[in-house]
């Protein structure tokens, strides 16, 4: 490592490192963005991860990638001059606008290499596969933020070596290339798809110093000539610094090594299988969540006479499943082959409970259902219990306020139950929910929705909804999905927060500074 590490930066050439042991046929390429490793120990650590990537053998492209902190002091110098010297506001302001060009600049500089890195990939691997004996029977290309726009760029740019190359699927990550490229000629030379995961969420792409519509944000427009090529998959919860973290989960996700395909096919609830891993809503919100939380959902919902789960059950597809299922009516399911969808379990809960908007419910953001659907359900829960019970969940609601992460608190007080709860603070009180079992939960939510059930008769009343169950799984999901969004947030606003605390900047002209979508 420490070779390769010294080489690299000497000769500024990227160069090929081998994570693990060879693992069968099938090659997975890895390249990396911007500011991604910033010694030796953070490219080892990285190393070994992929290294844990089981069914393939594993080598990442380390190219000169720059890192932000590789002269951290030289574009504040200007700034500590100016209060050293004490030249005031005016002069600080001066010099904090510079270190602002001098990150710019530096990004500027990283990004004019791609071109070059780009040109070199393919011909490159293809001589280093030689060179090491390594037979492969496909070749999966993963990039990540600036690392996608090589690896796009290199088939461009290589169209003849990409043909000759086993290049199967392209799994870009947080990509930060124009949603425009020519996608048909990137598609051409795969056996497989063009993987695009986006997310709303990736503050990163959102402040990148150009205009540029990334599709680390945004859906590749896909074309019917495209439809059979390019998969755009939305991972709502991830910021621009989840995808490496979280990369076991990407690429289980989205099958890039065509693990689930024989087990479809002689599954005989395949239907439901693909419906439970298609629904972008629920089933990458199960497989991020928390043990506590799988359990509670499998509790809750093996309290279910018909449920087809015991509640020893921890695994996001067969609780996703079962959700489903228990969100349609029976002989519904049995017609169309698997349940419905959690959009439509959430607008059915907050239908039943009464919930009201001032616009149509199926254009109602989904994070706007659940924060609706748990303030009630907390407001009436807290109602049901007993004055000591209710001494330690009001406890509970303070600690968690303390808790409190990021720059900007939204809590208030003043406020009902949940309304100005962050992810933060409104897990904190699901937890006490959690921690109480869903066998004590039940009951109490089950009462919110008893007069709806008095409308229901006959077969409808025996074949329907899980009226007692929905309600606390749209709860504890919302509260999986604004963890995470708020622990991506974090992430994001980090390094902003140094600067901030640092130079003890007005905080509101900084979140001004952060678009919103």
């Amino acid at each position: 490592m420490q070779h390769q590490w010294d080489e690299m930066h000497r000769t500024r050439k990227p160069t090929f490192v081998r994570c693990g042991e060879p693992q069968g046929d099938v090659l997975n390429l890895y390249v990396h963005g911007y500011s991604a490793f910033f010694n030796r120990q953070q490219l080892g650590n990285f190393k070994e991860q992929l290294a844990g990537i089981e069914g393939s053998t594993n080598v990442m492209l380390f190219w000169p990638a720059g890192h932000f902190l590789e002269n951290l002091f030289a574009p504040f110098k200007d700034v500590l001059g100016a209060v050293l010297g004490g030249g005031g506001l005016g002069a600080a302001t001066v010099g904090v606008g510079k270190a602002i060009a001098y990150f710019l600049d530096h990004y500027k500089s990283v990004e004019a290499r791609v071109d070059e890195v780009a040109k070199s990939l393919l011909p490159e691997l293809a001589t280093y596969l030689h060179s090491e004996s390594l037979q492969v029977r496909r070749i999966n290309l993963i990039g990540h933020s600036l690392g996608a726009r090589i690896l796009v760029k290199s088939v461009l740019a290589n169209p003849e070596t990409a043909r000759e190359l086993p290049l199967d699927n392209l799994l870009l990550m947080g990509g930060a290339i124009c949603t425009s490229s020519p996608w048909d000629a990137v598609a051409a030379p795969l056996k497989g798809r063009v993987i695009n995961c986006h997310s709303s969420k990736d503050w990163a792409l959102a402040i990148k110093p150009d205009s540029e519509r990334c599709i680390g944000r945004y859906a590749i427009p896909v074309t019917p000539a495209l439809k059979a090529k390019v998969t755009n998959v939305h991972l709502a919860t991830f910021d621009h610094a989840a995808y490496w973290p979280q990369l076991q989960t990407v690429v289980q996700y989205t099958d890039l090594l065509h693990e689930r395909r024989g087990m479809i096919r002689s599954d005989q609830r395949s239907s439901e299988v693909r419906f439970a891993e298609e629904d972008a809503e629920l089933f990458p919100a199960l497989v991020q969540a928390r043990p506590e939380e799988l359990k509670f959902l499998a509790e809750l919902m093996a309290q279910k006479r018909s449920t087809s789960i015991d509640a020893t059950v921890r695994e996001p597809l067969k609780l996703a499943i079962e959700l489903q299922r228990m969100g349609g009516d029976t002989f519904m399911n049995m017609a169309r082959g698997h349940g419905v969808s959690y959009r439509q379990i959430a607008e059915d809960v907050v239908q039943r409970l009464g919930i009201k908007f001032d616009q149509p419910l199926a254009t109602v953001e989904l994070p706007d259902l659940e924060a609706q659907v748990a303030d009630r359900l907390i407001e009436q829960y807290k109602d049901k219990l007993s004055h000591a019970d209710r001494l330690v969940f009001d406890a509970e609601l303070q600690a968690a306020a303390q808790k409190e992460q990021g720059l900007f608190s939204r809590f208030d007080r003043g406020r009902s139950a949940t309304t100005a709860l962050s992810g933060t603070a409104l897990a904190g009180l699901t937890g006490f929910i959690l921690r109480r079992g869903a066998a004590t939960a039940i009951p109490v939510v089950g009462q919110a929705v008893a007069a709806a059930m008095l409308l229901v008769t006959g077969v409808r009343a025996f074949s329907g909804p899980a009226y007692s169950i929905t309600p606390l799984a749209v709860l504890v999901i919302g509260v999986i999905r604004q963890r995470m969004e708020r622990e991506a947030l974090n992430q994001e606003m980090d390094l902003v927060a140094q600067v901030v605390e640092a130079f003890d900047l007005p905080r509101d002209t900084v979140m001004r500074t952060v678009p919103s979508d």
